[in-house]
């Protein structure tokens, strides 16, 4: 009899461990919350199920906020990489330079998602081939297009507000990208620096009362408190553009963007690969494929503006509540 229950739980134990053995994990340090960012993890844990990852079956897959804090960021990768993380993947620009050294020295392997520039960002330091066990997708997109709808929604358009966090590398080069941008198209960019969420609502009141539009390009800071900015310019009668297309839910008026749930597919692609044997230096940092298209009707009621029949017809999706 004691044989047999010994053998029964050294089979269990068996059992066990090959289980134990087989669960692989993925931890995401997510940088903040806000919808581009939660659709990118969303997408991200969707794309690993469709290649057989499925969570708490041969899958440990976690994701925990930073809330926007950098120090709360490194926190966070310092315990991913110590629980011995198969892939860690860092969402938002501080995240992902939090697992830079530990990637750099073989202890983790890093994949970065909704990246503006990663090598700004000194995440990589070439877009393919080798790169110290890090690797991901960047939500880079041309602002000359997103500049030429907003000038074709508002043909009077002269000036924009800007919204950046100087201590994130991403809003400095998306702060680049848009001055070049406007000057191709004769627009001004009217910066303001904030440093964290709280500034974001006094920043949007400024610019509101002096500018056309205001236009959130990637910045997390101020997409954590978008909905203060659209409060302000609401009060303004001024429109608020972003790049984000899941953003424009919360009252913007348009975008011209990537799509963040697809660019979390195209992550998954990559640590689905990871995990099945594929040496992470063989991939290439990866881009959107294309750009979609949503305007918000219920944002354009408030502002007293109506939409071309050519822009409804361009357009992936036209909020409007019911």
């Amino acid at each position: 009899m004691k044989k047999t229950v010994l053998v029964a739980a050294l089979g269990l134990m068996t059992v066990f461990s090959a289980s134990y053995a087989e669960m692989k994990k993925v931890y995401v340090n997510q940088i903040v919350e806000h919808p581009a960012l939660d659709q990118t993890a969303r997408g991200i844990k969707d794309g690993l199920e469709k290649r057989g990852y499925k969570q708490g079956e041969n899958l440990d897959f976690r994701v925990e906020s930073a809330q926007g804090n950098i120090a709360l960021a490194s926190q966070i990768s310092a315990k991913f990489v110590n629980q011995g993380a198969d892939v860690t993947v860092g969402i938002g620009t501080p995240s992902a330079q939090s697992l830079v050294k530990a990637a750099g020295e073989g202890k983790t392997k890093m994949v970065f998602s909704s990246i503006t520039d990663p090598l700004s960002a000194s995440l990589v330091t070439k877009l393919s081939g080798s790169n110290n066990n890090v690797t991901g997708m960047s939500n880079k997109v041309d602002v000359v297009p997103q500049f030429e709808l907003f000038k074709e929604l508002l043909p009077n358009l002269k000036t924009i507000g800007f919204i950046y966090n100087p201590a994130d590398a991403n809003s400095i080069q998306q702060l680049d990208d848009v001055n070049v941008a406007s000057k191709k198209l004769g627009l001004t960019i009217v910066p303001q620096a904030v440093n964290k969420t709280s500034d974001v609502p006094q920043a949007a009141t400024r610019l509101a009362g002096k500018t056309d539009a205001l236009f959130v390009y990637g910045d997390n800071t101020t997409l954590a408190a978008l909905e203060s900015v659209i409060m302000a310019a609401n009060k303004e009668k001024k429109p608020v553009f972003v790049a984000d297309t899941d953003a424009v839910e919360l009252g913007a008026l348009a975008a011209l963007g990537p799509n963040q749930y697809d660019l979390g597919l195209d992550t998954a692609v990559m640590i689905a690969d990871i995990l099945d044997g594929k040496d992470i230096n063989s991939i290439d940092v990866g881009f959107p494929n294309g750009l979609e298209l949503f305007i918000n009707q219920d944002a354009a009621d408030k502002l007293g503006y109506t939409f071309s029949d050519d822009v409804k017809a361009k357009a992936a999706k036209v909020i409007k509540k019911d």
